[in-house]
């Protein structure tokens, strides 16, 4: 492998003395570049990476300290020294400030142009160490925050659901649920279910971000999926005094999918919308047709999200608190993991399909799933394998 050669862009009008310094670091084993005025040098190193500048503070148009601020304030990851004829108190300091790594008085010696040079590529190197360090740092934290927020959430929605069970068999077995036996046996089926749903949401979620375990797809009908998911979350809706408003078409359509896992995908959809939604509230699911794919809509009046934080509501374990915004699952309206987005999203997406959502504050929130029609996915897996 070729060993990473230092570009060094030298921007200086006198030319003499750029090809000098050119013609000595690459002695040195550096790459190199003149420029003989600012203009130039914009125009090079927006075409060409380079680690280091070597400026002249006096340069045709432009000085090489405002030229310097303006590299610093764009995203060229380029370190500075400045050259100057004029070494002074006021020049050195405004190189400093304008964010030159180091300074150089004419007339040096090559020693001393090594020295510096060295100097600056070494502070470069321990920069980005130290930002690799941090940043890996960070890494685990991150991940460290998210086993601890998993491991809390998973602890709160498994107690909360087994005490209910627990209950009810302690009831029975006392004999306090003389009298309202059906009361407490169906309780008892409640956090059963509930169990059962976090469950089936960790194993889904697990199974289907490992490559090795793809969906097993087939054409179905997403008006049945949808009718499917409505009718079992009639409990929900009854809670929440809430009804769903359905527009499906009268032709089938089909779409590429596991069925059970798309089901499950639509019912997360649809519970959301029934959550925060206000009480009474009616869901809005359309399913239509288009010239190129198939949309599946679900649409509620509730709280909305700020537009800002769109992009974190697919994250592992995040439900975004409109009122507080944090994310915290014990103030969370909802309760649940905090994976049903993420398994909308990576259901769909496994087949074939997007997800997009618009919401406002006080004004609602529109998921909208976006497939494509079964005929075309096979297509295309039949001209892959062609």
């Amino acid at each position: 492998m070729e060993k990473y050669k230092t570009n060094i862009l030298i921007v200086d009008d006198d030319a003499a003395l750029a090809r000098f310094l050119s013609r000595a670091l690459e002695s040195r084993g550096y790459g190199t570049l003149t420029a003989g005025s600012a203009e130039e040098f914009i125009s090079k190193i927006s075409q060409k990476p380079f680690d280091l500048a070597l400026i002249d503070i006096n340069l045709p148009g432009m000085n090489g300290i405002t030229l310097t601020q303006i590299i610093k304030d764009s995203a060229f990851a380029c370190d500075i020294i400045i050259m100057t004829g004029d070494p002074n108190l006021e020049n050195a300091i405004g190189a400093l400030k304008a964010g030159a790594g180091d300074y150089l008085a004419k007339p040096f010696s090559e020693e001393m142009l090594y020295l510096v040079i060295e100097r600056c590529l070494q502070k470069r190197i321990l920069s980005t160490e130290l930002a690799n360090t941090k940043a890996a740092y960070s890494q685990q934290q991150a991940l460290e925050n998210m086993k601890n927020v998993f491991m809390s959430v998973i602890g709160f929605e498994l107690k909360t659901a087994l005490t209910a069970i627990l209950n009810g068999i302690e009831k029975i077995k006392t004999g306090e649920a003389k009298g309202t036996p059906e009361a407490v046996i169906n309780a008892a089926e409640a956090g059963a279910l509930r169990l059962a749903e976090v469950i089936e949401d960790i194993l889904v979620y697990t199974t289907s971000k490992n490559p090795a375990n793809p969906l097993h797809l087939s054409a179905a009908d997403p008006s049945d999926l949808v009718k499917k998911a409505v009718k079992e979350l009639e409990p929900l809706f009854k809670e929440q005094l809430s009804s769903a408003l359905m527009s499906l078409p009268e032709t089938a359509l089909a779409i590429n999918c596991e069925p059970e896992k798309m089901t499950l995908a639509i019912k997360h959809l649809i519970k959301n919308a029934v959550v925060f939604d206000s009480p009474g509230g009616v869901v809005k699911i359309t399913l239509a047709e288009t010239a190129g794919d198939i949309r599946l809509s679900v649409k509620d009046t509730g709280i909305g999200m700020p537009k800002e934080r769109l992009e974190e509501i697919y994250d592992t374990f995040s439900q975004v608190d409109t009122v507080s915004q944090v994310t915290d699952f014990l103030s969370r309206k909802s309760g649940g993991l905090g994976l049903g987005l993420a398994l909308v999203k990576q259901i769909t997406e496994a087949c074939k399909g997007k997800i997009e959502v618009v919401s406002s504050i006080d004004e609602g929130t529109i998921f909208t799933l976006i497939f494509p029609k079964a005929e075309s996915v096979a297509a295309r897996g039949a001209s892959l394998s062609s």
